[in-house]
């Protein structure tokens, strides 16, 4: 069942305002508009509306002026074919059943797409034959460290996690890989070249746990800094003595070859509202708040 997602600040959004006469009336619209956006949300329609709906819901003729051309030329609570608007670029009207476009409707509600894929990422994780296949190819290895991940751990960051490398995809088994909490929570949901991170192929032994060496009492602590503060990550060192692989690497599993449905490419004034944390490219210094 999809969600509607409403901004918190609607009511008293300016364009709301300038098509009232009251604050009656701006109520009135703001329900008006809610119901509307109700039934994109609940037939996946990415905020597209047909004729009936919008005269079913405004019977007055000043509102459905007032809501397609407002007085005085301001931006329309709905759009009409051939309206050009900021939050209209880069989409496709559909065919049929499509007269009228919510304004920024995509602002904070995911396009159906977007909807379907992360519906089918949350059913992999509750796929067991999926999981338990991902976890014998990789071993219970960190693809992203190469250290042992511990499966009945839910608090700590050596937790065994299942991750997307791809957070736009689902794609079964050629798009999960597992991943310690650690290495989870910094990747986040970028791909691993946004995040700055190297995919390791898959390995037959994973690098020892840190935590049972009481010997190396450095590596422990450096290790068990990373599960409280995911913006430090102790290199780990695989079979050939190299750090964490080459970027890109990709393993006997085939994980460059992904297949499944990818999302639309949205504009920046719309993100995707699952994805709100993303952070795209490399450099921190382009992107303030990203973890140095």
């Amino acid at each position: 069942m999809a969600w509607l997602r409403l901004d918190d600040g609607l009511d008293d959004d300016p364009i709301i305002l300038n098509v009232s006469r009251s604050r009656g009336e701006a109520d009135r619209v703001l329900g008006i508009l809610t119901a509307m956006m109700l039934y994109a949300a609940r037939h996946l329609t990415d905020g597209f509306l047909p004729e009936l709906i919008f005269r079913e819901h405004v019977r007055s003729k000043r509102l459905r002026e007032a809501f397609t051309r407002p007085p005085g030329g301001g931006t329309a609570l709905l759009h009409r074919r051939g309206d050009q608007c900021e939050c209209l670029e880069g989409r496709q009207w559909p065919a049929t059943g499509a007269d009228y476009a919510i304004h920024h409707y995509l602002k904070s509600n995911p396009t159906r797409d977007e909807y379907d894929v992360q519906r089918a990422k949350q059913a992999e994780l509750r796929d067991r034959e999926l999981l338990a296949a991902v976890r014998r190819r990789d071993g219970d290895c960190c693809r992203y460290c190469g250290r042992e991940t511990r499966w009945a751990d839910r608090r700590s960051g050596f937790g065994m996690v299942l991750d997307h490398i791809d957070p736009t995809l689902a794609a079964g088994a050629a798009n999960l890989v597992v991943a310690c909490r650690s290495c989870n929570s910094r990747k986040g949901n970028r791909t691993p070249l946004a995040a700055g991170m190297d995919l390791l192929p898959a390995m037959g032994d994973c690098a020892p746990d840190p935590t049972n060496d009481e010997t190396n009492d450095e590596t422990n602590d450096q290790i068990n800094r990373s599960t409280t503060d995911t913006t430090t990550h102790a290199p780990v060192r695989d079979g050939t003595g190299r750090v964490n692989g080459a970027a890109g690497d990709a393993g006997p599993d085939g994980v460059r070859d992904l297949i499944g449905p990818a999302q639309p490419r949205r504009s920046s004034a719309h993100p995707n509202p699952y994805h709100r944390a993303a952070i795209t490219g490399t450099d921190p210094a382009d992107h303030p708040g990203l973890p140095t």
